[in-house]
């Protein structure tokens, strides 16, 4: 698609929105980031933006200059109940994610991948796997590396590993991989969609435009992802426990195979993996007690993996913004595997009222409260773990920041129990 001359506005200045704005920009288009936020771009990002001859306004939406755009490109965190996104669909104004964008100006073959949990893990790995088979590919998107940001210098021998999300997926038109993975379905974002019916089909919009060039890897265990692979215009190619006990890495197997990479190297790859920082991340073990970063899981389906992977007895700390799905379904995993319960943030009601007959509950109003309650009830051969099931927003900037924060009081207590601390 040509830009030159287009009249867009980028609604949201987060990372995509500053990304797109850019790109757009680098294409000819005139261009105007509309941000409601007054204090989400820093200065530096602000600058950028005017160098680049962008348009800008923070604080308020301008609708007689919006609604004047050829199309939107629309920031994930705007969810469709809110005035904007509402007064833009009712004036048939196009919509555009982010990757929608990126992906007209694609000549890299696309690999995206999309499910409810396990996206960064397997989007990284595919990346590690064709790069040690000797390919060259990129990791980019919902994976903290926006996909207009690196799609420019990604040329058509490149392999653009694309982590999506079901927000990103909304507002998809023309977005066609040649590799979709869809990993697990169950209930999530639910904050956001209307449903979990809606959230089920922006995701599934991840096989919209495939052809029979092109392949859908679809996860044949989860029921959901099964039932609504039957009927692609694609080749489907399944995985599931038989292909690896690890699903994440059953799919990466699978894709690999699709690229002809020899086994060995796959499996290598899969054997100095390290896991991702903030997904079940070790953070050190002290006076005989493990202390695990899960701060990424921010769903309850998240949750429920995290306790099946940590050994018991564990000190759960949980809580933060609720985005739906019900903790209930947690109870039996609780009752098992959980000594103590420390709820905090925006949902702390909502987890007291799902476990408070089956394990003893704490309340906390902050993270750092949340960790003296740890230090008072820990005891050699415990695991805490830090695992909200809750998205970040309430308290933190995002899980990163959260993450970082519990990393941080964890080390300031291994160095005031250590013997230089307590000199």
């Amino acid at each position: 698609m040509k830009f030159n001359g287009k009249k867009v506005t980028v609604l949201g200045a987060g990372e995509s929105g500053f990304q797109s704005a850019l790109l757009l920009r680098r294409k000819g288009a005139r261009v105007f980031v509309s941000e409601l936020n007054n204090h989400r771009v820093d200065a530096s990002a602000r600058e950028a933006l005017r160098t680049a001859g962008v348009s800008c306004e923070f604080g308020h939406h301008s609708w007689d200059r919006i609604r004047d755009s050829d199309f939107i490109v629309i920031s994930p965190g705007i969810p469709p109940s809110a005035e904007i996104y509402r007064r833009v669909a009712q004036a048939e104004i196009p919509m555009w994610s982010d990757i929608e964008l990126a992906f007209r100006c694609a000549t890299a073959e696309i690999i995206a991948v999309t499910g409810t949990n396990g996206k960064t893990t397997v989007t990284t790995l595919i990346r590690d796997v064709l790069n040690a088979a000797g390919r060259s590919a990129v990791s980019c998107g919902n994976i903290g590396n926006a996909f207009s940001r690196v799609v420019d210098d990604l040329g058509p021998s490149v392999i653009a590993v694309v982590e999506v999300s079901s927000f990103q997926l909304k507002s998809v038109h023309r977005f066609r991989p040649r590799i979709s993975v869809l990993l697990n379905l169950s209930p999530n974002h639910l904050d956001w969609h209307q449903d979990y019916e809606d959230y089920l089909q922006a995701k599934c919009r991840i096989f919209k435009n495939q052809s029979e060039r092109d392949v859908a890897v679809v996860n044949r265990s989860d029921r959901e992802c099964f039932e609504r692979s039957r009927h692609l215009g694609c080749r489907v190619a399944y995985f599931d426990e038989r292909d690896h006990a690890n699903l994440d890495f059953a799919a990466v197997q699978k894709v690999a195979e699709l690229y002809g990479v020899d086994p060995a190297v796959t499996q290598s790859v899969f054997r100095n993996f390290s896991g991702l920082e903030h997904r079940l991340e070790e953070v050190g073990t002290f006076e005989e007690v493990r202390y695990i970063n899960d701060s990424k899981s921010t769903t309850v389906a998240s949750l429920g993996w995290a306790l099946s992977r940590v050994p018991k007895p564990i000190i759960l700390i949980a809580g933060g913004r609720y985005k739906g799905g019900d903790f209930r379904i947690l109870r039996l995993q609780v009752h098992e595997r959980v000594k103590h319960l420390i709820v905090f943030g925006e949902s702390k009601k909502l987890l007291i009222e799902a476990f408070h007959d089956l394990v003893p509950v704490q309340e906390a109003n902050t993270l750092q409260e949340a960790m003296k309650f740890v230090e008072s009830s820990r005891k050699p051969h415990d695991t805490v773990l830090f695992s909200p099931a809750c998205a970040s927003f309430d308290l933190f900037r995002d899980y990163r920041d959260r993450g970082l924060q519990f990393k941080e009081i964890v080390t300031k207590w291994h160095k005031a129990l250590s013997p230089a601390g307590s000199r």
